[in-house]
């Protein structure tokens, strides 16, 4: 990915801004395509400094997809842990795990409905090695 689009991007998700259209490939108005859906901005969070750590938490509603992603300077392994509440009417279920992948990530997370009317979410991303800085973020859509 390009330094300068994955700067824009870092930076859009750390203000809190990540409220973007996906790219479409057609026009949604032409027989066949599907219309691109919205990527929403649940959350995000900055770190700096040796093994830095940091925790996002927010909220999907009506989430289709949710997925936490992860950057870090330089780039480097992380070790990522998610925990995640979501609603249905009147019931509610949870989903949590971890995963160690390389930076930039981009990880889709299972939640316990198939189309929940919320969900709460905390990610947390740690530096596996000194560093400058880790940002976390989670985006979802409908």
């Amino acid at each position: 990915m390009n330094t300068r689009i994955r700067a824009a991007i870092v930076a859009a998700a750390a203000a809190g801004t990540m409220a973007l259209p996906a790219v479409a490939s057609a026009s949604a108005g032409s027989p066949g395509v599907i219309a691109a859906s919205t990527i929403y901005h649940a959350g995000s969070c900055s770190a700096q400094g040796g093994y830095a750590t940091c925790v996002e938490s927010g909220t999907a509603r009506t989430p289709r997809g949710i997925y936490a992603h992860v950057w870090a300077s330089p780039a480097q392994k992380v070790f990522v842990s998610w925990d995640m509440v979501c609603s249905k009417g009147t019931g509610a279920g949870s989903s949590s795990g971890s995963f160690t992948a390389s930076t930039t990530v981009k990880r889709w997370i299972p939640h316990p409905y198939a189309h929940p009317d919320s969900c709460t979410i905390a990610v947390d991303g740690s530096l596996s090695r000194n560093g400058n800085k880790i940002t976390v973020w989670t985006t979802y859509t409908r």
